[in-house]
């Protein structure tokens, strides 16, 4: 079956999970830090400049993921519109979030929060086919990247083609950028005023 949805792969902000991991400390379902959440209002504001038409949040169940959503979403204006998705927490199944996908989804455009590896194998699966055979390099989503990916089947096996990747650093820099256009454009209009 073709399918035609923009599926952009969203990874959680900063948790601090690593450094508590690396002192012992057991994080669980460790929640954004401060500069998670911060991070994250500046990555929302990036996928609004980016006038990404997004119509549904999906996001993993963990506490870092639903927060990450729930900033996004509040920027998008699209609060309403958030799902958790079992499926996408980091041990989840790919294959049972694929099924999901088709049937349960009659969106064009969906933001899905999750985690590392598990995001990044799902970029494998879609623009390889689940062949990883001849697999050139490695796909790494940072924390707070953000990727597109067309998805053109779900089934038999989901196909999709990679769109763009972003950096974290590049959507900060494009919404530095974008604030910086505002700002002119707000100087010039007192001007004209004048």
């Amino acid at each position: 079956m073709l399918f035609d949805l923009d599926l952009y792969l969203l990874r959680h902000g900063d948790s601090g999970k690593r450094m508590a991991v690396a002192a012992g400390v057991n994080t669980g379902d460790a929640p954004l830090t401060i500069v998670g959440r911060e991070e994250i209002a500046i990555i929302a504001r990036s996928v609004k400049a980016l006038n990404l038409r997004i119509s549904a949040i999906v996001t993993s169940p963990l506490k870092r993921a639903v927060q990450t959503a729930k900033i996004i979403a509040k920027v998008l204006a699209i609060e309403n519109r958030i799902s958790i998705w079992n499926d996408l927490v980091p041990e989840g199944n790919r294959s049972k979030l694929y099924n999901r996908l088709n049937q349960d989804t009659r969106e064009s455009s969906i933001l899905m929060i999750g985690h590392e590896p598990y995001l990044s194998n799902m970029m494998y699966d879609m623009i390889f086919q689940k062949n990883r055979v001849n697999q050139l390099g490695r796909i790494s989503l940072k924390k707070a990247g953000l990727a597109k990916i067309r998805v053109i089947s779900l089934t038999p096996n989901i196909s999709g083609e990679l769109r763009w990747l972003l950096t974290p650093r590049i959507l900060k820099l494009l919404e530095k950028g974008n604030s910086k256009s505002k700002s002119s454009a707000a100087k010039n209009k007192k001007k004209e005023q004048v």
